[in-house]
């Protein structure tokens, strides 16, 4: 397709009629490009005594759209496309707004109000509708390959040769192109279609589509989370433990799903909802049989207070992950009262529970202190000085009996008091010399 040039306009004289200037500049344009208009088809007319004016030849056609505006040509395959369009007088793509841009292999695009319309040297012309025309991802997505196609609820796409555009109604277009791309085009029915444009960085590129979120990375692959898993992950700071490094894997334990995440695993099951763990945790409760173990599905993510780490799971019982200590269990009553005395116990140093003491009671160790439990007493912590002047009395098997409260202490921190089976230990800043205990 030859290249047309474009004439340039001289300024209309204040008296000159549009039909006027218009004849004058489409006749010095048409000598400059006759061999690719054509012979002269009519006359210059104008709308209504008023821009714009044309006029049409064998192959082309010149138009003016205003005083002392540059004729447009529109010629060749771009002008038979725009014609089966409705031309000049139809919004499907509108006037022209500037002339055809060329390459050298002779591939030509040319704007239009409404579009822009593409024709290579072999094959047909190609509109790419709409005023944005994504001419700022033409890099990516490359030559159009067809018209855009449309169903009846007005929601279209185009297809491009290393990408596609994608039209709901009146709203914004959508592009998707490159390596989310290659991996949508086997998975469009399952996925709908994208919103936005990629989102890239060094990592990789991610796009929301209608039915899930694409993420796309050269180190890890390209991979979809979808439902539940996809909005806690993208609500709670799912980010931290990573991009996607495989797809929902499901059919586990009560018709659960997982995904593996660069630092840690997403879940969803029905009888918990959605999930996510990682590190130490994570390790521990693999070890003990996973979703399938005693422990069952972890519930919501893991929760951090000054270096230690605890999660929750379906069974009741908490997985906790201190430095120095690593992970470790607690579970059953004990277990059941860990999350109210978590910053006043630390987190357990052991997996085991002491069992066999006074009355069938039970204790396990925790970094500041013990939680002990007996039957009809329930679990409750000692800790510090108050432990220490417990045990002196002879702790469970003294005359105190077990604790059957935590530690009160007074706001001002002059006094504290536990409560026990037979009695209470009291420790203030006026009993004895810096403080004491009583009974002493």
């Amino acid at each position: 397709m030859p290249s047309a040039r474009s004439a340039v306009a001289a300024s209309a004289p204040p008296t000159t009629t549009p039909l006027q200037y218009s004849t004058t500049a489409i006749e010095q344009a048409y000598k400059e490009n006759s061999a690719v208009l054509g012979e002269p088809a009519g006359i210059t007319e104008c709308r209504t005594d008023s821009y714009p004016c044309w006029r049409t030849f064998t192959t082309g056609g010149i138009y003016v759209l205003g005083a002392a505006r540059q004729p447009i040509i529109v010629s060749g395959a771009i002008y038979l496309k725009w014609n089966t369009l409705g031309g000049l007088f139809r919004d499907t793509v509108g006037s022209p707004v500037a002339g055809m841009d060329c390459d050298a292999a002779l591939n030509c695009q040319q704007r239009f109000h409404n579009g822009t319309i593409y024709a290579q040297s072999t094959g047909p012309a190609i509109v790419v509708p709409g005023k944005d025309s994504i001419y700022s991802h033409a890099n990516e997505l490359g030559w159009p390959l067809a018209d855009p196609t449309c169903s009846s609820a007005s929601i279209c796409s185009q297809t491009f040769e290393r990408g596609l555009s994608y039209t709901r109604g009146n709203e914004h277009r959508a592009v998707t192109y490159g390596d989310i791309y290659t991996y949508y085009k086997d998975k469009a029915s399952a996925l709908g279609g994208p919103f936005g444009v990629p989102e890239c960085s060094d990592r990789g590129c991610t796009q929301a589509f209608d039915r899930g979120r694409v993420f796309s990375s050269p180190r890890l692959g390209t991979f979809t989370m979808t439902g539940a898993i996809k909005d806690f992950y993208l609500t709670y700071p799912g980010p931290e433990l990573g991009w996607p490094t495989s797809e929902e894997q499901c059919g586990l334990a009560g018709g659960g799903c997982r995904q593996q995440l660069e630092a840690g695993r997403a879940y969803w099951a029905p009888v918990v909802g959605p999930s996510m763990i990682s590190g130490g945790i994570l390790s521990a409760w693999s070890s003990s049989g996973a979703e399938s173990g005693a422990l069952g599905y972890p519930l919501f993510k893991e929760i951090c207070y000054a270096g230690t780490c605890y999660q929750r799971f379906h069974s009741g019982a908490y997985l906790v992950w201190s430095p120095g200590a690593g992970t470790h269990l607690t579970a059953g009553a004990i277990g059941a009262k860990f999350e109210r005395y978590s910053t006043y116990l630390g987190g357990p140093t052991t997996s085991r529970e002491m069992c066999g003491l006074r009355s069938g009671g039970c204790l396990q160790q925790f970094t500041y202190g013990k939680m002990y439990w007996a039957p009809g007493v329930g679990a409750w912590p000692i800790r510090g000085g108050m432990e220490t002047r417990w045990r002196s009395a002879g702790a469970e098997n003294g005359s105190l009996g077990y604790p059957t409260s935590p530690e009160y202490c007074s706001l001002d921190g002059t006094g504290c008091v536990q409560y026990f089976q037979g009695g209470q230990l009291t420790w203030g800043r006026g009993i004895g010399v810096g403080g004491g205990y009583a009974p002493a």
